[in-house]
């Protein structure tokens, strides 16, 4: 007989929502101490629903549930946190939903993963605050250090050779930048020009905060979008779903000039 408690109480942020049948929803939640789990609100859609509001896709709540058969129930939910200034805004909230989807595809069903939910959270808030799309990058390459997918960076990531301040291919396979002589055995890659390696190797160890300072170009951004891109479509055998979607977000609303902030040459 399990001795787990049949009601139980967790913070998390709500990643995503389907419905069910006429008047139910399932919620993907992220919980604090980085679990994923899934879980059903009775009649939620319905307009008299004292959870509608606190169960919603970027939302940090209190949650109360109770074990199910199949699916837990959500008894209570309170928000601790709207985060209105994403979910009004249509490209922060495009920025945040890409976010939630990697968080989502990284997390593992009730498998603890700590430091998970408080990344994603550092995230939320700066894009709330007002940080450029780049952060995106910063999240994507500590989600995968979490993951256990470090990029090997420093060195050949099949020799372990030096590697020159010259375009070098990064492949996802070989885990790494790979030197020109392993370039063959490495499989496909992308390459990639020296401002870009700087600014994976500045992001590897950089805060949220100093990573959204840095000054990215267009075509910069584009070239890391693109190989961070492959590695996690490798990673995760397939694309995610809200990429086209932020893409469609990003082309409608340009971000305004940058203030003045410290340039990778």
């Amino acid at each position: 007989m399990s001795d787990r408690p049949r009601v139980y109480r967790t913070e998390g942020l709500i990643l995503r929502r389907r419905n069910l049948g006429e008047a139910d929803s399932v919620f993907t939640v992220l919980t604090a101490n980085g679990a994923k789990l899934d879980a059903v609100a009775r009649g939620i859609r319905r307009a008299r629903s004292r959870m509608r509001g606190h169960l919603e896709p970027l939302t940090r709540s209190q949650l109360l549930l109770a074990r199910g058969r199949t699916l837990d129930v959500f008894t209570q939910a309170q928000t601790l946190h709207a985060y209105r200034g994403l979910r009004e805004d249509l490209e922060r909230s495009a920025l945040a939903i890409y976010c939630a989807e990697l968080a989502d595809r990284f997390a593992v069903e009730q498998a603890e993963q700590p430091g998970l939910y408080p990344l994603l959270l550092a995230v939320f808030d700066t894009l709330e605050a007002g940080a450029p799309a780049q952060v995106l990058r910063w999240f994507e390459l500590q989600i995968l250090s979490l993951a256990g997918y470090d990029l090997q960076l420093d060195a050949c990531a099949l020799c372990s050779a030096r590697l020159p301040p010259a375009e070098t291919l990064l492949a996802a396979s070989a885990g790494g930048l790979v030197c020109a002589g392993c370039r063959a055995a490495a499989g496909a890659g992308r390459l990639l020009g020296v401002p870009a390696i700087k600014v994976l190797r500045f992001a590897r160890g950089a805060s949220l905060a100093d990573f959204a300072s840095l000054r990215v170009g267009d075509d910069l951004g584009q070239q890391l979008e693109g190989a961070l891109g492959d590695v996690l479509r490798y990673h995760l055998e397939r694309d995610l779903l809200t990429s086209r979607y932020l893409a469609a977000v990003t082309r409608l609303s340009r971000e305004a000039p940058p203030t003045a902030s410290p340039d990778v040459e």
